[in-house]
């Protein structure tokens, strides 16, 4: 324990609980300069995850995938192959996300990498709809933790005066990987088929991603509050399901990931039927929106750490996402449209790392994984019914823009939710 920390404590200042209060009274440790090795290996396991969330998306329209597997062209039955993935990636990032508390993240992330590769390998040389959604439910229980282990880590290796840039450099492994994902799934269809595109990003998990987590990560060093040994508490459980910071950021969290799992679900789709386009101008934009979502990302990182208000940048980023995603469906031009859409996807990412830095200012230290997992776990549980529910209104209606509308109206509603914490610093 570092010396800072024991004068605290021995001051009467044991019942510190949050990150913030741990990291503030070990000051006299310097960071080290390993955890920016740590972040970029984050953001490595982030972009080779989205690859496999998002690439069956790519699919929805491929003939002889839907022949395979003996869907048609049935927006139901293949928006529900994304949905089942979720709701499993849902219950798994509530039920086991714990395992980053008592098990430390290293071993968890580094055995879940190898688990989504093998799951990558097996659905491409599936041949029916049931195996398909077997798949996708395991690979969503082994990707449900992965956030949880990741904020973890930064916890451990990161001061709040950090975090927020922290947060940003993983999380835009989102945007990374549905920007170079979809594209690069497109290209792997129409070169080599469906079934190579599964067994080349399962390769990546394979070979490059879970290798790298076990020879570069490191669950404890010389970091901030490497010395600082947080055992997992069922009172700090309590504390966290009795606070309603958590709840509100779990109704920030639902909106948020409604919005990235329709519009990660259906644009490739909705940009080849409603709007018309070719392979070539699919592939822009679907990458186009997931390029500015990048930016957004890293500038938002940026603007929570210098100001401080996190929850205000989450909450009109979100409230902006959803009214452009509204505007982008009227547009007639569909080149105006796409552009409109991208950049609400862009107004998306400013919400992105603040809400995790949130996250740890209110969380007790001994459950940071298992909070995060729950707050992300909530999100997802209500972001999983996206794609099946727009599948089932376009089934219904004909119509791509009334199945977006749940979209718009989940992202507006619910960055209301954070306004209460906008003074929160």
């Amino acid at each position: 324990m570092s010396e800072s920390l024991v004068i605290a404590r021995s001051a009467g200042n044991a019942d510190l609980e949050t990150t913030e209060d741990l990291l503030r009274h070990d000051a006299l440790r310097s960071p080290s300069p390993w955890r920016w090795v740590i972040a970029f290996v984050m953001l490595a396991t982030v972009v080779t995850g989205f690859f496999d969330r998002i690439s069956i998306a790519v699919l929805f329209t491929d003939p002889s995938f839907n022949a395979a597997i003996g869907t048609g062209f049935r927006p139901a039955m293949l928006g529900l192959l994304m949905t089942a993935f979720l709701l499993a990636y849902a219950i798994s990032a509530i039920f086991l996300s714990f395992l980053g508390d008592l098990l430390g993240p290293r071993r968890a992330l580094g055995y879940a990498a190898g688990l989504w590769g093998v799951m990558m390998l097996l659905m491409g040389s599936c041949s029916s709809y049931a195996a398909m959604m077997f798949c996708r439910v395991i690979l969503g229980l082994s990707e449900g933790p992965q956030f949880s282990l990741i904020a973890k880590t930064v916890q451990r290796w990161f001061p709040p005066r950090e975090q927020g840039r922290a947060n940003a450099v993983w999380m835009v492994g989102s945007p990374i990987g549905s920007a170079i994902g979809f594209p690069l799934t497109i290209w792997l269809v129409a070169s080599y088929g469906w079934r190579a595109s599964f067994y080349v990003l399962g390769a990546l998990s394979l070979i490059i991603v879970m290798p790298l987590v076990f020879s570069v990560l490191r669950d404890r060093s010389d970091a901030p509050v490497a010395a600082v040994r947080t055992p997992l508490r069922l009172a700090d459980v309590r504390l966290v399901l009795s606070d309603k910071r958590v709840w509100l950021l779990s109704i920030y969290c639902a909106g948020f990931l409604t919005y990235l799992w329709g519009l990660n679900g259906w644009l490739p789709t909705y940009l080849e039927k409603v709007r018309h386009f070719n392979l070539r101008q699919m592939g822009l934009y679907s990458s186009l929106p997931f390029v500015l979502m990048f930016f957004a990302e890293v500038a938002s990182g940026f603007i929570a750490d210098r100001t401080g208000h996190k929850a205000l940048v989450c909450v009109v980023g979100l409230f902006m996402a959803g009214v452009l995603l509204f505007v982008g469906t009227l547009v007639d031009d569909p080149h105006v449209a796409a552009i409109i859409i991208a950049l609400s996807a862009g107004a998306w990412g400013f919400g992105a790392p603040p809400q995790y830095a949130l996250a740890m200012k209110v969380l007790p230290a001994s459950v940071t994984s298992t909070g995060v997992g729950v707050i992300n776990g909530i999100g997802n549980l209500v972001g999983a019914c996206a794609p099946a529910l727009i599948g089932w209104l376009v089934a219904l209606t004909g119509s791509f823009q009334v199945g977006l509308m749940i979209v718009v109206a989940a992202a507006v509603l619910s960055s209301l939710a954070l306004i209460p914490l906008i003074r929160l610093r």
